[in-house]
Parts: structure tokens; sequence; C-alpha cells
């Protein structure tokens, strides 16, 4: 039975059941969206998932946001800053019309309380890679002896309520792409022993936040109920209330689409369906690019596993046509990418080439590398039908050159535990990058974040003099060359960068999404009446 069949019918069945009074038009005030998977958490500094980091812009106003366009840094909570001539004094400016949802006042506090939580030595999220520039930063994570975030950093200074310095220990450019993250309420959470956090209960009911959304309800494997702030600083937005729906199938988001009982299916379009939902009168496709690539990794950590050897991982990066995948399985609503940096970013290099499909070179370096068919693990999670075709086109690729590979398909928390127990040879997954193109989040070897093990020395020093660099030409020329670096070693294989692709109802108005998240400008959003 043909997709558009399935289609017809659900919408067939829909009517009838219209007719008996059991169908409901969704409410002129209501947002419908769905959601690929139930999020882990509310709290910002404890992202670990894509549904998570989707959801925070929702309920929590960033210090800085990012141009849609240009993604340049612009002003949000920090309605301004300067930059002293050394390069490493920032003095902040808050908005003076920002409150929590209790009717506090968000101030510099509640700014120097969250820097000082991610800098905690008790902190368990992955932000502080991001941080650790601040002079002090360093020093308060070695020695803080409280379990709560008090105390001082000696690079931030709280001049009164709406002023802020900070101080950084050297230069380092990307520092306000960085500072695009929320704040948390000091006075709701200065108590709470900084090891609790992740698991404290706020993460869960966001008693006090202070975004265009207040948090309502959260039924786990249904919903999130989100309900407009009438005090939000940008003016209460124009949909009253949103419902983060958690359907993790693409086809029966489609159809809850195509049934009238969704608003958006946010980046889950199938490609295949997107002709055919251009044609229907009550819908409408948008795309836009992303900062997020799709890649097979590999378990660096596992010394017995043969991709522990460079040449191996080269190998296994020849098996694919990558400009296949793109045009027959995306269908050219994506771009092949050869490393870490992505079109959006102002170093990336569209002439950068590495790794084409050779087979015959794959086994050359096998054979020098000695492998001996060794069985690889490959995992990957459900609901993504592109990713699943792709593992099945690697296995088969490898399978050519003597290389047999086991296909895990795993539900998302199962995904989530392999990953963080290393229990893998190779994963298939996605990764969000910053606007920035520093990619030392994820490459260099002192970041929390370098979830595979990746190390080199003259990555590092490329990568550290980069973000120094005074000028942004400089700061190309190296990254360029640490990407050359990276790719060289195949920690990965890098797929593509795929667009969003969002079917959206026609009564939704002004829908404007971020390259960096949905719900970047969604105070923006409307509802036809």
């Amino acid at each position: 039975m043909s997709y558009r069949i399935r289609i017809a019918m659900v919408l067939f069945f829909a009517f009838l059941l219209s007719c008996g009074c059991t169908h409901k038009t969704p409410p002129c005030d209501t947002l419908y969206v769905g959601a690929p998977a139930n999020p882990l958490t509310l709290n910002p500094l404890f992202i670990r998932d894509g549904a998570s980091a989707e959801l925070i812009p929702l309920f929590h106003p960033l210090l800085i946001r990012t141009d849609r366009l240009t993604l340049e840094p612009v002003p949000a909570v920090f309605s301004s800053w300067t930059l002293d001539d050394d390069g490493v004094k920032y003095l902040f400016t808050l908005r003076d019309d920002i409150y929590w949802s209790d009717g506090v006042p968000l101030t510099a506090e509640d700014v120097a309380f969250t820097l000082r939580i991610i800098s905690h030595p008790d902190y368990t999220g992955w932000l502080f890679q991001l941080l650790k520039e601040i002079n002090g930063a360093s020093e308060y994570k070695e020695k803080q002896q409280s379990v709560y975030a008090d105390g001082e950093i000696a690079g931030i200074r709280i001049l009164d309520d709406y002023t802020m310095e900070v101080t950084l220990e050297k230069r380092f450019a990307p520092f306000l792409s960085r500072m695009t993250l929320p704040s948390l309420p000091a006075h709701v959470l200065k108590s709470v022993p900084v090891a609790e956090m992740e698991n404290h209960s706020y993460g869960k009911t966001l008693p006090v936040s202070a975004g265009p959304y207040l948090f309502r309800e959260w039924l786990p494997d249904e919903y999130v109920h989100a309900r407009a702030n009438p005090d939000y600083y940008l003016g209460k937005p124009g949909i009253q209330d949103i419902y983060y729906r958690i359907i993790p199938n693409q086809e029966a988001q489609m159809i809850e689409l195509s049934a009238g009982r969704l608003d958006v299916a946010p980046t889950s379009v199938r490609v295949e369906d997107i002709t055919y939902f251009q044609a229907m009168p009550d819908i409408r496709i948008y795309k836009n690019p992303r900062l997020v690539y799709d890649y097979i990794g590999f378990n660096l950590k596992r010394a017995q596993s043969p991709v522990a050897d460079r040449r191996v991982r080269q190998a296994l990066s020849m098996l694919l046509d990558k400009d296949e995948i793109v045009d027959n399985l995306l269908l050219s609503c994506a771009e092949v990418v050869h490393g870490p940096l992505l079109p959006p970013q102002f170093a990336y290099d569209k002439e950068f080439v590495a790794y084409g499909k050779d087979h015959k070179k794959a086994v050359e370096l096998l054979r020098e590398a000695g492998y001996r068919s060794q069985p690889l693990k490959l995992v990957y999670h459900a609901g993504n039908v592109v990713r699943e075709n792709v593992a099945m086109l690697f296995k088969e690729s490898a399978a050519e050159i003597g290389v047999p590979v086991e296909v895990v398909l795993l539900e998302w928390e199962s995904f989530l535990a392999a990953l963080y127990d290393g229990d893998y040879d190779l994963i298939l997954l996605g990764r969000g990058v910053d606007a920035d193109p520093d990619f030392s989040f994820h490459w260099h070897s002192e970041s929390l974040a370098n979830a595979f093990g990746y190390a080199n020395q003259e990555v590092d020093l490329l990568l550290d003099a980069a973000s120094s660099a005074p000028d942004r030409d400089a700061r190309i020329r190296l990254y360029r060359e640490a990407e050359t670096l990276i790719v060289d070693d195949a920690p990965v294989i890098w797929l593509y960068t795929r667009s969003a692709v969002h079917a959206v109802s026609n009564r939704v108005i002004n829908f404007s999404p971020h390259p960096e998240a949905l719900f970047y400008f969604v105070e923006e959003w409307g509802l036809e009446q």
C-alpha cells in the first residue's frame, strides 16, 4: 500500500469520525508541534538530546541570540556589550524589563549564578568547555569547596543589577557565540547543591522561567504543554498554547498533520513526500539550512577494536558514495560534507573534498593494517528512516570488501546508553554545531564533549591559535588547517548536512525557523483566526 493511499485512508476515517462529532477542530489559539522523542530535561544547563535542546528557546530567554541569516550575535537579555582594546574584557548591559514568572527581576546575579554552576566542580553537564576561557573559571572548578554555586569567579564582576563585567584569560574570538545560553533563577536554585541540580525537579516542572512561554504540563510519551508568557519582555506571543506532541515516527507525524491534528511537523518531512504536501492547499513547506550534520562515529576509546587503527577508519571512510545518498535518499535536500565545518559558517571551504568511494584503496588500507575480518558493531536509533537506510548501505558496502558489520537498532534511551557506555564500534547519529566555526567543543583533546576520545596535539595548537587570532582571515586559515588534519585522522565518517524541511499548516503565520533551533523566534509566530 502506497504512502499516499494510507494518507487518503486516514483522512477518510477522520472524516467519518468528524461526522460522528468525535473529531475536534484544533482550537484557534493552540498550536500542535510534532516532536521526534521525549525530552530528557527542560533545564538548559544539562541538555544531552535534540528534543530537549529544541524546547530551550521556548521556555528560556537567551543572553545573546544570533541573526537568522548572518548568524552574527545580536542582543537579547544582554541589550549591549563592549570589548576592550586587548580583546579580553567584556562589559555587558542587561535589559531591565525582564522578569521571572514569579515577578522577580532577572539580574546580573542570575547570570553570574548560572556561570558559577557551569564552572562548579560538581557540575554534571557539558558546558564548561564553553566557558573555561573566563578568568578564574578553571580555578573555581578546582578549588570551590562549597557544594553550592556560591562564592566568586575572579573574571566575573557584578557592577550593579543590570551591568556585569566578564574578563577572559586571553583573547577568545568565539566568546560571544558561547554566551548564546539561558540563565537560571538564582533565587530559586541557589540552595540546591550543584551535584543534585541535573536531577532536580526544576528540570521537569520549571516552576519559574522567563521565556516567551511558561511550562504547564509534561506527560511523557504524549506532550509538553506551554502557555504564552503575558509578561515576556518582547511582548506576549501571538499563540496562546503550544503542545509539543511526542510522535517518534515520521510517517505518523505526516498522518497527524494531514488529518489536522498537528500544525507543524518540524524537520521530519520525508523528502519523497515534499511534492505531495506542496500540492495540499492547507499545508506549506518551509526549508532552511541547519547547523547539524549526520555522521558515523568511531569508538576511539576501544583499544581492542579494529577501528583504533587509523588505516581501518580511513578504509571505512571510502565505502559510501555520499553524493548518491544525498541524491537518492535525500533527493538533494542536503549537502555532502567532508569535515566539521558547515556551509553556514564563515570558515567553510566549499572546495574541500575528502574520501570519495574507493573500495580498491580501502582493501589496500585494511591489508596494511593487518585487519582479519573482525566483526564491527554499528548502532543507530529508531525513528530516522534515512539513517536506517544509510546503516544498511554501509553494511552492504562493508561486506563487499570483507568487513562484517552487525547493525543494531535501538530505541532512543537505549541508544543514548550505548553512546555513553561506549558499547559500539561505530555509531550513526547527528551533531549540532555552533554558529561560530570554532569546533574545539567536539575536537579539542581536552574538551569534555570530545565523546569519541579523539586527540591530536597539532590540532589542539591550531584550534587554540584560531580562537585567539585577531582577525577573521587568520581564523579561517587556521580552522581549515585543523579540519584537514582531523579528516586525515578519520575519527568519524562525515556524511551530509540536511536542510530542515518543515510541513506547516497554513493557519500558522510568520513561521520563521532558525538554523540553530525551531523555537528561536517563536514569539513572532501567529495563527489565523
